[in-house]
């Protein structure tokens, strides 16, 4: 039996996309939040274990992940026992720019193969009506945001992609106020489709039908990317036999994707223990894998009586 602990805890105390009371150091809400990932470690005592988070995190912050998480500092008598920090972009196995830290105990798993996807040719809807009820309407507010058609005018730029090779990070809403999402073409412009974030997640187009547009664009921005956690994970698995039981507890498990890896790497013995508290989340996780078990919010692993 293989015991694997994932997890990211809720990046939105962290971002640097969060323009008031940013955490940039150790304490507060997302630390508390990376706490319970601690706190479940120390109580589980996985074989493995794998931690994400955005690479915008304050260094502070970082370093401090760094050091409860016992990442090798390049001494010899740490090699063997020592984790390691590794920052991926998911560019690399996806068309979407997604710049992420990830933190684990499976030696050194180097940077993923570049399999050169392209939005325009390996990931945009190929049947998408150019017709008039699919283009955005051009408010006052709309056109600053284009620079009147010509592209955005800040720094968060909508770059034309007739022809693009990569997208901007999936983010948790088609936000109109700074160009996320936002797609412009020769002559019209329209906004990512869901099934669109799902590819760019490297899961499934139909992973959140689920849900409706707007819960499912949350949830996939939420999210990892899916191939770069199957890169990583293979670093400790890629030798256990496919019939080996992994037992899975996952913090802060959004939408499965961590059973959505195992299950495409072809593990047929997964018992997966989740913590998650967003229903819509739940929802999207349960109707792809109805064998998850769900445990609710993350505080609990603080309980004297947690145990999986």
């Amino acid at each position: 039996m293989i015991k694997l602990l994932i997890g990211g805890s809720p990046c939105t105390y962290w971002s640097i996309a969060k323009k008031k009371n940013r955490e940039t150091e150790p304490n507060g809400i997302g630390w508390e939040l990376f706490e319970n990932y601690i706190i479940a470690k120390e109580k589980f005592k996985p074989d493995f274990f794998l931690y994400e988070n955005n690479k915008s995190a304050a260094q502070a912050i970082k370093d401090e992940i760094k050091k409860r998480l016992n990442v090798w500092d390049g001494s010899l008598f740490m090699e063997d026992t020592g984790a390691r920090y590794i920052e991926i972009n998911s560019a690399l196995v996806s068309a979407q720019n997604r710049q992420r830290f990830y933190v684990h105990n499976f030696g050194d798993v180097g940077q993923p193969e570049d399999r050169g996807i392209l939005f325009w040719r390996d990931i945009k809807e190929k049947n998408y009506c150019k017709c008039e009820k699919y283009k955005a309407k051009k408010t006052p507010s709309r056109i600053r945001m284009w620079n009147g058609g010509n592209g955005g005018g800040s720094r968060y730029t909508c770059k034309n992609i007739t022809m693009a090779e990569k997208t901007g990070t999936v983010t948790t809403n088609q936000d109109r106020s700074i160009c996320a999402g936002l797609i412009e073409f020769e002559d019209f412009f329209r906004y990512l489709t869901v099934e669109e974030c799902c590819k760019l997640q490297t899961l499934p187009p139909d992973y959140c039908k689920s849900l409706s547009k707007n819960q499912a664009y949350k949830c996939i921005g939420n999210g990892w990317t899916a191939e770069v956690i199957i890169h990583i994970l293979n670093g400790a698995l890629k030798d256990i036999p496919r019939d080996e039981k992994i037992v899975v507890l996952s913090m802060y498990d959004g939408i499965g994707t961590g059973r959505y890896c195992l299950d495409k790497m072809g593990f047929k013995n997964v018992e997966y223990h989740a913590f998650e508290i967003d229903k819509y989340a739940i929802k999207v996780a349960m109707s792809n894998y109805p064998d998850i078990i769900q445990h609710g919010d993350a505080y609990q692993v603080r309980k004297d009586n947690f145990k999986i």
